[in-house]
Parts: C-alpha cells; structure tokens; sequence
C-alpha cells in the first residue's frame, strides 16, 4: 500500500468549519450576488463622495473641483478593483478613499502656507499637489 501524499488529502473548508455558509471557493446565487455588489458600489460611492465632500470645500475648491475629484476616485477606484479582481488575490476588496487619511490631509490643508494664498482656486491646485507629494 502506497503513503498518501499530504497535498491529496482533501478536507473541504465547509466540512472544517461547520457555522460558515460560504468559504473562499464558494459562490452565491445570482441574487445574493446582484444583491452583495449593490452593496459594495454603495460602500464605494460612499466614500468617493464623503472624502470629497468634506475635503475640497477645506482646501479652497469649488463645486467643478469637487466634481472632478469625485471622478477621479470613482475612476481610479474603478481601475484598481478591475486590476485586483483579474490579476491580484481576485477577492471582492474595496478600493477606493479611506478615512484613514483625513488627519494628515486635514494638518496639510491648515498648514499656514497655504492659508496665504488667497486666489481659492490656486490655493486647492497648491494644496492638492502638496497632498499629493506626501501621499
């Protein structure tokens, strides 16, 4: 009689852990999908839109800027969830703003430098490109 091979023992995670519906090579019906990516653009478009909202008004930014930094997180967002899903750990992450950076980017947008520069326009530009250089 020939050993088993560690790697041909089969031990399903479902039959491991007997409280989960779902493990990581489970798949939900159509429904609970449809249902669980509403939830996840909502998540998404959440936080594209808070960050923003908060942010811009701070740093001298008009409603177009505004808009257009929306796009921008909706867009790049969009693009590194496609990457991620394709080539990365393909798990269904979110990718976008984080609320983790709103101390640091509030410190950088009160630094009185900035403060100096009354043209509200020139001042979110200078306070963008200095967010953007610290990030």
């Amino acid at each position: 009689m020939s050993d088993i091979k560690p790697e041909e023992i089969s031990h399903p995670p479902l039959d491991q852990l007997q409280g989960f519906e779902y493990c990581i090579d489970s798949n939900p019906s159509w429904g609970e999908a449809i249902a669980l990516g509403f939830q996840h653009y909502i998540l998404a478009l959440g936080t594209a839109v808070m960050i923003p909202t908060f942010l811009v008004p701070l740093m001298g930014g008009s409603d177009d800027d505004k808009v257009r930094v929306v796009q921008t997180l909706l867009f790049v967002g969009g693009i590194n969830t496609l990457i991620q899903t394709l080539f990365g750990t393909r798990l269904p992450t979110v990718i976008g703003g984080s609320y983790a950076f709103l101390i640091p980017i509030i410190s950088i947008i009160h630094d009185s430098s900035y403060s100096r520069i009354l043209n509200d326009h020139e001042r979110f530009l200078q306070t963008m490109r200095a967010i953007q250089e610290h990030s």
